[in-house]
């Protein structure tokens, strides 16, 4: 579920994420994102933000300049606690001002799972061009679905990633679309970028890296936002990685 957190809250779950990646097996990378037995089809795609809550008063802090993510990993869930314990994998937001200072609280997504069948298609598209962004989001889809998740995806030359910077307007620009903020969320879907880096030289096969993808979800048969549904909507990833790649 969506929280806020102190500032000893996230340095705890932040901190968990950058050890966690440093020792984790693809196959503990895979459990992150994969629920239940082998056979499941469910997978953590995005995370979600509620848009009349989180969103808002994240975008009304007063002096923002920048909306920055960071990625967290969870406490296992405890005896009694709701299950499946995985993902414990989340995205926490924050405002910044222009120097990159936080201003704001910390705010902590809630995951959002989908049931995937190995070849489903990630068809979405908007204001990042429509084959581009399919190409991240399938990327994600066939790499997860294939069980070839690994710890190298979260990474750059700088260690371990972190988290992105995103441009103020990456958010605001995402919710012009709709009229109306009741019953409507703001998913930040996963993808992979696939490319070869300046160094080092004469790689086999291109390196694939863990992005982010914000778009606004509103539910079908709403006629808030032209679309009603998740592909409605406009797509933005300008963000920086962090620490920088």
């Amino acid at each position: 579920m969506e929280q806020r957190l102190t500032q000893s809250e996230f340095d705890a779950v932040a901190s968990a994420w950058a050890a966690f990646l440093n020792r984790a097996s693809p196959a503990e990378v895979q459990a992150l994102f994969h629920s239940g037995s082998p056979e499941s089809r469910l997978y953590q795609t995005s995370v979600r933000f509620d848009l009349t809550t989180t969103i808002t008063e994240l975008l009304s802090t007063v002096g923002i300049g920048r909306v920055l993510v960071r990625f967290v990993l969870l406490p296992p869930a405890g005896p009694g606690e709701p299950v499946p314990a995985p993902p414990r994998f989340r995205l926490v937001l924050y405002a910044a001002d222009q120097l990159g200072g936080r201003i704001s609280a910390y705010y902590q997504s809630d995951a959002a799972w989908q049931e995937i069948k190995p070849k489903d298609p990630a068809d979405y598209q908007g204001l990042v061009p429509y084959n581009l962004i399919k190409n991240w989001l399938n990327a994600w889809v066939t790499v997860a679905t294939k069980r070839q998740l690994n710890a190298a995806m979260f990474a750059t030359k700088y260690g371990p990633l972190q988290g992105y910077d995103f441009e103020l307007s990456d958010f605001m620009d995402s919710l012009f679309p709709t009229k109306s903020f009741d019953n409507q969320h703001l998913y930040i879907r996963f993808g992979l970028k696939t490319y070869y880096p300046a160094y080092p030289e004469k790689l086999k096969e291109p390196v694939q890296t863990f992005g982010l993808v914000v778009r606004l979800y509103s539910p079908q048969g709403s006629e808030d936002m032209e679309g009603s549904d998740d592909t409605g909507g406009p797509s933005y990833d300008l963000a920086q990685a962090y620490p920088p790649g």
